[in-house]
């Protein structure tokens, strides 16, 4: 496969797992105890310097869409690590999807300007590729970070639950409409503009003892420009932080000359 080609597929990988919702807010105002925990809990999370991250996303295409593959589902699992500052992410995906996969498990190492991607069964294969220091990789899932520290509401509790064995709270945050455009390159080398529109939803936040976010879930609607998908999607997503101030290895990879 060409290098433009693994460029492409991990571009489409990263924005699956990258969470359309924006930092826009909503035009309700709030001061309430939950509103408050949630605009911190960012911060909280962020302050313990690492966390082990799962993601786990169902991403269909209503029958009913502009797309060809209408009815079908791409099920995508990523388990990796991140250090917040930056941040800086390595993570593991695995896509099933109705058609058979070119790569089974790729890596992808975010930091700083650039993604490294390795598909191969070589550990030591490796290509770099831009990266898209506007929208930096969104451990939450769904949403950016931004979407939390500027929200203003109105923020519910939805009682509490387990996560991982561990008490933790229910919160749901409104997120409102946004239009997100991002500069991508296709299978030939080109560049071309995508368009992502995704309708309100509601994020439900689970925060442990401490204030850290310990969990993300939502389904989002998605409307893409005729470059991608080409039609509607609708993703179920889940994301989970665990293992708080353990330490990481996250570096960048040797890379062959030329590429």
């Amino acid at each position: 496969m060409r290098k433009c080609g693994l460029i492409a597929i991990f571009t489409l990988v990263g924005l699956l797992l990258a969470g359309c919702g924006s930092s826009s807010t909503t035009n309700s105002s709030g001061s309430s105890t939950a509103l408050r925990r949630i605009n911190a809990a960012v911060g909280r999370t962020e302050a313990a310097g690492t966390a082990h991250l799962v993601t786990v996303a169902v991403t269909s295409r209503p029958s009913g869409s502009n797309s060809s593959a209408g009815g079908a589902a791409t099920h995508l699992t990523a388990v990796g690590d991140i250090r917040f500052a930056g941040p800086e992410v390595k993570v593991t995906t695995s896509v099933q999807s109705g058609k058979p996969a070119a790569a089974t498990n790729p890596t992808a190492i975010y930091i700083g300007s650039h993604t490294y991607l390795n598909v191969s069964s070589d550990p030591n294969s490796w290509v770099r590729a831009p990266y898209h220091q506007n929208y930096p990789y969104a451990y939450l899932g769904a949403v950016q970070a931004t979407a939390l520290t500027t929200t203003k509401g109105p923020v519910t509790v939805a009682g509490t639950d387990q996560v991982d064995g561990q008490p933790a709270t229910k919160y749901l945050v409104p997120i409102p409409r946004t239009t997100r455009t991002v500069a991508l390159t296709n299978s030939e080398n080109k560049p071309y503009n995508e368009y992502f529109r995704t309708t309100p939803f509601v994020l439900s936040v689970w925060l442990d003892g401490d204030g850290r976010i310990v969990r993300t879930q939502a389904t989002q609607t998605i409307t893409t420009s005729e470059a991608s998908w080409r039609g509607r999607a609708v993703e179920s997503s889940t994301t989970t932080l665990s293992d708080f101030g353990e330490p990481v290895q996250i570096t960048a990879p040797s890379i062959s000359s030329g590429q």
